[in-house]
């Protein structure tokens, strides 16, 4: 027989899965109030800036309304100076003063009031983002919490995947993620764990985990599909030539060099092949050797002349 060495390597597993992208942060917006739409200050598929004005409802109403609300204000501060400058004099009672206060503070909370509701009108971007499609026109009439349009910080996305139980333990925050998409043919994009499930889910026996990918030059879209590759530690594994590999009914084996120059049976599962190679579990340690040629006709306990090593 012809006899190869085997090496106990350090093996890593290359874990591969089909994901889902989204958006880091997703919103549809909805309008506050109801109103007639004045003036729409976006496009479809523009970026916004964090507090940018979208959208105008009609606000005469409301305008109308903090003008007269200023106007007591003025009229309720003019007031409380003139009686402040009479208490000096002692020609009015100080509590004609403090019912003046009063009516200066509830003047302020009613303009502060319709302040607040024309700012209603004017709806803004939440955060930076991506705007999306929108059926809406001026002259529009939009019912309260009626959508707007949607908005998506695509600054990096979400890829959503699962993993098998038998690797969940080797993923932790922080691993690094290698990701492709049929939509961009031949890029590749990196990103790193960021979120795992805090347990593997009964029925399919698999552990959702999300990575977060830059998306700096915002080539990646919501709702991709993405190839994701994770390389986990290894562990030590017996490698072996793939000609020491036999096969019967009762699974794979390989013959293996023992005392007195026998050989012996040991089962192996196969865990990774590359090129010539095998990397097995078996009771097998470091420097046993197992025949790679002259397998024919042998059985357990055989005696065997080594006539290559």
């Amino acid at each position: 027989v012809v006899v190869a060495k085997v090496q106990v390597q350090t093996i890593g597993d290359l874990v591969a899965a089909i994901g889902t992208g989204r958006a880091i942060r997703s919103l549809t917006i909805s309008a506050e109030v109801a109103g007639v739409i004045e003036e729409i200050r976006f496009r479809p598929g523009e970026a916004v800036k964090d507090g940018q004005e979208l959208l105008k409802l009609n606000s005469e109403a409301e305008e109308i309304a903090v003008r007269l609300a200023q106007v007591k204000v003025d009229e309720a501060d003019a007031n409380l100076k003139r009686l402040q400058g009479l208490v000096e004099r002692n020609a009015v009672p100080t509590v004609q003063v403090d019912q003046a206060r009063t009516v200066l503070a509830l003047a302020r909370a009613e303009l502060e009031a319709k302040q607040y509701e024309l700012r209603r009108r004017l709806v803004r971007a939440p955060f930076d983002g991506v705007m999306g499609l929108t059926t809406l026109g001026k002259g529009d009439y939009l019912t309260q919490g009626a959508a707007i349009a949607t908005i998506d910080d695509r600054s990096s996305l979400l890829v959503a995947f699962v993993v098998s139980e038998r690797v969940a333990g080797a993923f932790t925050l922080g691993h690094d993620v290698r990701v492709t998409t049929p939509a961009l043919s031949g890029a590749v994009f990196h990103g790193k764990i960021t979120a795992l499930d805090t347990r593997v889910d009964a029925a399919s026996r698999t552990l959702r985990v999300e990575a977060t990918i830059p998306n700096d030059q915002n080539r990646l879209i919501a709702g991709m599909t993405f190839s994701v590759q994770v390389q986990i530690p290894g562990e030590k594994l017996p490698v072996l030539p793939g000609l020491a590999i036999q096969w019967d009914r009762a699974g794979a084996f390989v013959w293996a060099l023992a005392e007195g120059n026998t050989v012996k049976r040991v089962g192996v599962t196969i865990r990774r092949r590359e090129n010539d190679t095998v990397a097995v579990e078996a009771a097998l340690k470091d420097g046993d050797q197992v025949v790679i040629e002259g397998t024919q006709g042998l059985r357990d306990g055989a005696s065997v002349s080594v006539v290559q090593n």
